[in-house]
């Protein structure tokens, strides 16, 4: 946990020491479509982010970006045996660059380092206590692709992939997630 914090610390100093150009921020608000890779019958639960991002241009093709975000994520399972639905509430801070190709057309790539604020399970469409079922921290690899309009909206989609085990009972059960976001750059 003290890894996870201190890197989340790091990253964020090394946005401030990167502002040779200036800083840009805005807000941003997105639609998510989670699951889970590695239970066979995990389906797709969508959900909403929010929150903020800052930018800082390290150079004309080149940009360092931290979001502040609300993430919702968590899968469902719908089989013969029944069905259940568990969502998982993040405060999740995505730390990425971005490398652009043509105008404002970017390709992205970072980590997203999450902490797990709420959990809610239904079994059958009954409430289950979840707590204590899965890790507070996920950290996710994230690639993505957006474009930056000259006006100041930005349009992203992004696929993020969990690279720590999801609960501490089960192995082998990573976060996968598709994210689109809408943004607006001041």
């Amino acid at each position: 946990m003290k890894k996870v914090l201190l890197l989340c610390a790091a990253a964020m100093l090394s946005l401030g020491t990167i502002s040779a150009q200036g800083w840009a921020w805005g807000p941003k608000v997105g639609a998510t479509f989670a699951t889970v890779n590695g239970i066979p019958d995990a389906k797709v639960l969508p959900g909403v982010s929010a929150g903020l991002f800052f930018e800082s241009v390290a150079c004309n093709w080149f940009v360092i970006e931290s979001d502040l975000l609300f993430s919702m994520q968590g899968f469902k399972i719908d089989n013969s045996e029944g069905d259940a639905s568990v969502r998982l509430n993040y405060i999740s801070m995505p730390v990425l660059g971005k490398y652009y190709v043509i105008d404002g057309l970017n390709l992205q790539m970072g980590a997203s380092f999450d902490y797990l604020i709420h959990t809610g399970a239904k079994i059958d469409g009954k409430k289950v206590d979840a707590d204590g079922a899965f890790n507070r921290f996920n950290i996710q690899f994230l690639a993505g692709l957006a474009y930056d309009f000259d006006f100041g909206m930005v349009l992203e989609g992004r696929y993020r992939y969990g690279l720590t085990n999801l609960a501490p009972e089960v192995s082998d059960v990573y976060s996968g997630m598709l994210q689109i976001s809408v943004g607006w750059r001041f």
